[in-house]
């Protein structure tokens, strides 16, 4: 991995909220209880990353999914929220982020009304104020919040690194498609051990 300017990066949190990664949020009360569990490890591990990120002074930014009552900013023509409205609405518990990896005062958090992080929501321009050319991208789910942002990002000219570690697919061998087909070609790959030695590298 080429060195890092800690700088000009910023980590973000992609998605790890209640009604997602909970063990009684949305998801595992709506047909999928092993996901908490598969997610697990992930969560774990960007809490390690996000120690370190705040240790090394590197910009923190959560980013989270949320509608207002109702979903009437969801795009229901898309399977992925077909039949979904409610399952995060802004203010609720559910979207709320998931107490492990949850921000601390001062950081900044985005909530966004689909997959990228990018599309709508205000992140590129706070990004490009704050001198960012970087981002570090851990999240869930990976063929969907990782690889949608991970996508858009590309295209605005931001360098983009990846976490394998930090994220996670209900299937695994959706998170390994993701990774290693799609995300390996657009971006660099690598993982919390990783990222972390380059930070302290940087930091001398």
């Amino acid at each position: 991995m080429n060195e890092l300017d800690p700088t000009r990066v910023a980590l973000l949190a992609l998605d790890f909220q209640n009604y997602g990664v909970h063990p009684q949020g949305y998801w595992a009360s709506h047909g999928e209880p092993d996901w908490p569990a598969i997610a697990r490890p992930a969560v774990d591990t960007t809490a390690k990353v996000l120690a370190a990120a705040r240790r090394h002074r590197v910009l923190i930014i959560q980013v989270g999914v949320a509608w207002r009552p109702g979903s009437p900013e969801m795009n229901m023509a898309a399977p992925l929220f077909a039949n979904a409205a409610d399952r995060s609405v802004e203010g609720s518990w559910g979207s709320e982020f998931y107490a492990p990896v949850a921000p601390i005062p001062g950081e900044l958090v985005i909530y966004k009304r689909g997959v990228s992080a990018l599309a709508g929501t205000e992140l590129d321009r706070l990004l490009r104020l704050q001198d960012v050319n970087t981002l570090v991208l851990t999240g869930v789910a990976t063929q969907f919040a990782v690889e949608g942002t991970a996508r858009e990002a590309v295209d605005r000219g931001y360098r983009v690194l990846v976490l394998e570690d930090c994220c996670a697919s209900r299937v695994p061998e959706v998170h390994r498609f993701s990774i290693d087909v799609i995300l390996r070609r657009l971006c660099e790959v690598t993982t919390a051990e990783g990222f972390i030695g380059a930070l302290e590298r940087a930091r001398g």
